[in-house]
C-alpha cells in the first residue's frame, strides 16, 4: 500500500487551492501563479498584437515577402495563446480589479483578425484573379493543341500518331 502524500504534495492544483482558502476578503483569491499566467498572457497577447499589426502593414502595402515571413511567428504565437488560454479563462468573469486590461487587449486582437483575415482574402483573390489570367494567356498562346491544314483541331489519336513517327 502506497503512503498518502499530505494534499501539498499531490500537485500544483492543491497548492493553489490551499493558497487561495488562506487569503482574506471576499474577492477572488488569486495566487502568484495566477497573476503571472495573466501577466505572461497579456505579454503574448501584446506580441500578437505586434505581429498582427506588422503582417497587416505588410499587406497593405503588398510585401508578399514580409507576410510569409511572418508565418512561423504568427502560428507560434497563436498556438502559445491557445494553450495559455484555459489557465486565464476562469478570470476573465471577474472584474477589471482581477485581469487588468486583459479583456481590452483580448477586444484588440478579435479586431486586428478581422483586419488581417479580410486583407489576407483579398491578397488570395488577386492571387486567383492574376492565375486565371495567365492560364487564359498559356491557352490562347498555345492554342490548346496541334491543328491539321485546314485549321481543324486534331484530335488526340492525331496527336499519338505524329508523336510515334517522330520517334521512329
Amino acid at each position: 500500500m502506497t503512503p498518502v502524500k499530505p494534499p501539498a504534495m499531490l500537485s500544483r492544483l492543491a497548492l493553489r487551492l490551499r493558497e487561495r482558502r488562506q487569503t482574506e476578503g471576499g474577492d477572488p483569491a488569486l495566487t502568484a501563479e495566477d497573476r503571472g499566467n495573466i501577466e505572461s498572457f497579456e505579454a503574448l497577447l501584446s506580441q500578437t498584437l505586434a505581429l498582427l499589426s506588422s503582417e497587416n502593414e505588410a499587406l497593405v502595402v503588398g510585401d508578399v515577402g514580409a507576410v510569409a515571413g511572418f508565418y512561423e511567428e504568427k502560428a507560434h504565437l497563436l498556438k502559445s495563446l491557445e494553450l495559455r488560454q484555459p489557465a486565464i479563462e476562469p478570470f476573465l468573469r471577474e472584474g477589471p480589479d482581477v485581469t487588468g486590461n486583459l479583456r481590452d487587449l483580448i477586444r484588440e486582437l478579435a479586431d486586428q483578425l478581422q483586419v488581417n483575415g479580410r486583407l489576407l482574402q483579398g491578397m488570395a483573390k488577386a492571387s486567383e484573379a492574376i492565375l486565371g489570367e495567365i492560364e487564359r494567356t498559356r491557352s490562347r498562346e498555345g492554342l490548346r493543341g496541334l491543328y491539321d491544314k485546314s485549321g481543324q483541331l486534331r484530335d488526340e489519336t492525331g496527336r499519338e500518331s505524329a508523336q510515334t513517327k517522330k520517334t521512329l
